[in-house]
């Protein structure tokens, strides 16, 4: 499974798990979740799991958002 595809699922996991957040708000956290972790890592193995773990909790933290649909 390639990067990119990972990350959407992970992106479909947390938007599902936080629905009070905006979806591109989810998106931006775990796009900047990853690249952090990939700049320091030695393997890429688990990637994406310690991506939604970490994004996962920033969102846990951060003040829910959500765009209003007219």
């Amino acid at each position: 499974m390639d990067s990119e595809h990972s990350l959407e699922r992970v992106i479909d996991t947390l938007t599902a798990r936080f629905p009070h957040h905006d979806p591109q708000t989810v998106a931006e956290t775990v796009y900047a979740t990853h690249a952090r972790l990939r700049e320091n890592a030695t393997v890429a193995t688990h990637l994406a799991a310690l991506t939604q773990r970490q994004a996962g909790d920033t969102l846990t933290h951060l003040r829910p958002r959500r765009t209003q649909q007219a």
